[in-house]
């Protein structure tokens, strides 16, 4: 952390403490989403009940080798399942529902949510084989009383239908968690933000405000999407030929605009990619989406001023349907001269060296790439600065917990919460403990179990350790040194290396007759009793190979030493 970015005088430290009138305690426990973007899970306590607030994943990158998705370590929630009582979810966006299915396997749990919300999870469910756990939708205003929690649906706006706040009420006080919000006056679907309900818990009393951090660092407001929409249509305008869009899957507002606009200009509109039409199959089902049955488009072969594919591939994921366009592999669409492929996403943190990728490769086949650089081809679904600060003037909370972004964003976010009068943020990252009790309001010092837990392919866990060796292979290769030794441990024969990602075989040769060498004289140096311990052998090869490598080539590549007894 820049000194630029250290915590202010508002922001506490372990064991301050600012008084508080709460009679009772509540903790409050992150295990995802604080201190990074993504992965989502938010956990309230009060005496011996417990909601859980959203459950979501990330997305790896490059370094995560073999890995398909990332959860939350949710060790701290199945040792304490006898406390906990539901999971409200907040939206549909996997990083707030991705990493459901792995928690509700071992601890089922009644699930609140919208009804897009609650299907996009049922679609998972059927995935992974899941039944028999309630889905339970909650509206705008409805109130729920689990435990000793009374939770209030709130509307917000996002850049996802069914998207809600929650107003939970305590015996300590209340909380008001936000979830992703944004405060659009001019909203898709003519649902915008509630802040009538918002102002009226801040009149009746506020404890606590958990906030959206993702936008902090943005001044200003953010757009409306119905700007996205005007965009777009000059875009469609002055197309000649085939136009392909890519947008978030779960986009539904988005997709809805590229269709009505599909029908506006006479086009028919092809969905590629498997996440893409599964959503669109669910919110069509649920009544969210409209698509003519004109505006369908049989398939890919049609006149080019015809067509509009809309498509997977904002991210430059590799197995994507746009990055396979391409590189020309897709087997329906081959990317044409005078193509124009609209990416109408911003690129999350960590993908912009991909998406360049797939950017260069459309130019290559003589597309045309509009991105979400250029004006009005995406707007944010999170509020900027001035909404930020709006959220916080209505509800004037006592305590404030910035969530939903990496360490920066939080503190920034706390000093916005200053200036406007609630000096009292309380930065934390996965794994603090916040307990507001009768009089104050504290970090704990120690920290509850939390990290990442690894998801292959198959669904299957992915040991950490072998995440680790990956990224140490990928980046310094191996050695195997293969010894061959009689039963007192002499070597019978010269030993032999095998390297891969470390040297080019044409100039090896001598760097390998120098490390045969080193062995040689370390087992012609070593005493007999240490002969006859092969796994002693073992770590003094490997400790030797790995001084040999750092002083020879300032390399650390992966030791194997191979001890063969004949």
């Amino acid at each position: 952390m820049d000194h630029e970015d250290q915590p202010s005088s508002s922001i506490l430290n372990p064991q301050s403490s600012i008084r508080s009138e709460a009679a009772s305690t509540l903790r409050v426990i992150p295990l995802g989403g604080l201190g990074e973007i993504g992965m989502n899970l938010m956990v309230y306590e009060c005496g011996d009940d417990a909601i859980v607030v959203d459950c979501g994943m990330m997305f790896p990158d490059a370094t995560t080798m073999g890995v398909d998705v990332i959860v939350p370590d949710m060790t701290y929630l199945f040792d304490n399942a006898s406390k906990i009582r539901a999971l409200f979810l907040t939206h549909g966006h996997e990083d707030h529902i991705g990493a459901v299915p792995f928690l509700v396997e071992r601890l089922p749990l009644p699930i609140y949510g919208m009804p897009l919300t609650l299907g996009f999870v049922a679609d998972k469910f059927e995935e992974f084989g899941i039944d028999n756990i309630e889905l339970r939708a909650v509206m705008p205003r409805d109130v729920v009383e689990v435990g000793s929690f009374r939770i209030e649906a709130i509307r917000v706006t996002h850049s996802i239908v069914d998207a809600l706040g929650y107003a939970i009420t305590t015996p300590a006080g209340t909380i008001i968690h936000t979830g992703d919000f944004k405060i659009d006056h001019t909203p898709i679907d003519a649902k915008p933000t509630d802040l009538a309900r918002f102002a009226h818990h801040g009149e009746q009393g506020v404890l606590l405000l958990v906030s959206d951090s993702t936008n902090a660092l943005v001044p200003g407001h953010c757009p409306s999407e119905r700007t996205v929409g005007s965009a777009l249509d000059r875009i469609f305008a002055n197309a000649n030929g085939r136009i392909l869009v890519t947008t978030f899957a779960s986009h539904i507002h988005r997709v809805q605009q590229i269709i009505d606009l599909a029908k506006k200009f006479r086009r028919k509109v092809l969905l590629v990619g498997r996440s893409l039409v599964d959503n669109v199959e669910t919110a069509e089902r649920l009544g969210y989406l409209r698509i003519p049955r004109e505006v369908r488009a049989p398939s890919a072969d049609l006149p080019a001023r015809d067509l509009v594919i809309l498509t997977t591939g904002t991210q430059g994921e590799p197995s994507s349907a746009l990055s396979r366009m391409a590189i020309g592999e897709h087997k329906q669409v081959e990317i044409e001269r005078g193509d124009v492929v609209v990416i109408s996403a911003r690129t999350i943190p960590g993908n912009e060296r991909a998406v360049a990728h797939v950017i260069d490769h459309l130019y290559r086949r003589g597309a045309d790439v509009v991105h979400h650089e250029q004006p009005d081809v995406h707007v944010s679904g999170h509020a900027c600065q001035e909404e930020l600060k709006l959220m916080l003037n209505v509800t004037r909370p006592k305590f404030f917990i910035p969530m939903h972004g990496t360490l920066r964003h939080l503190i920034y976010h706390a000093r916005l919460a200053k200036e406007v009068g609630v000096p009292h943020g309380v930065v934390i990252t996965n794994g603090q403990v916040v307990e507001i009790g009768g009089d104050s309001v504290r970090v704990l010092e120690e920290r509850v179990t939390q990290g990442k837990v690894f998801i292959d392919s198959e669904a299957e866990e992915v040991p950490e350790v072998v995440v680790r060796d990956r990224q140490h292979l990928a980046e310094d290769g191996f050695v195997i040194a293969v010894v061959a030794v009689d039963s007192n441990g002499r070597l019978i024969r010269d030993p032999e290396i095998i390297t891969r990602g470390l040297v080019h075989v044409d100039e090896s040769q001598e760097i390998l007759a120098d490390v045969q060498k080193t062995i040689a004289d370390m087992f012609a140096a070593s005493p007999a009793e240490e002969l006859r311990d092969p796994d002693l052998l073992q770590e003094k090869m490997r400790a030797m190979l790995k001084r040999y490598f750092r002083k020879s080539m300032g390399a650390r590549p992966m030791i194997l030493p191979v001890i063969w007894e004949m």
